[in-house]
């Protein structure tokens, strides 16, 4: 089993609606956009207190930390290295920047595969 599949069962085994399933997806993205991320972040989960619910619990530490006026909100829908929930994500499990060399932006279910194939084709009847 490879890395991104031992990160994806991680995620998938979370409850859909909990903060852990959601930084899991944010991880997910952060795996898909490197490969040694992929390899840390995978033996961390391993570990308890590496945890996708711990992960989510420093996030949690941090925008109450930002927040202003009672709001701390980022949105994280793609792979931006600049992104405050990828670096407190990265942080946690001590990625190093240089893991991610001219990374280009990934959507969120995007593979390096499918942002260059069928480039500017897209037939609808694909989304049926």
């Amino acid at each position: 089993m490879n890395n991104m599949e031992k990160i994806r069962q991680k995620v998938q085994a979370e409850k859909l609606e909990s903060g852990a399933r959601q930084i899991g997806e944010v991880v997910l993205l952060i795996a898909a956009a490197s490969e040694q991320a992929a390899e840390i972040i995978a033996a961390d989960l391993e570990n308890e207190s590496m945890s996708l619910a711990k992960c989510f619990s420093a996030l949690r530490d941090y925008a109450k930390k930002h927040q202003q006026g009672g709001f701390w909100g980022c949105m994280c829908n793609q792979f931006e290295q600049e992104n405050p929930v990828i670096q407190v994500v990265c942080d946690f499990y001590k990625i190093p920047k240089e893991a991610f060399a001219e990374q280009k932006p990934k959507r969120l279910g995007e593979t390096s595969a499918a942002a260059t194939e069928g480039a500017g084709n897209i037939d609808l009847l694909d989304l049926l």
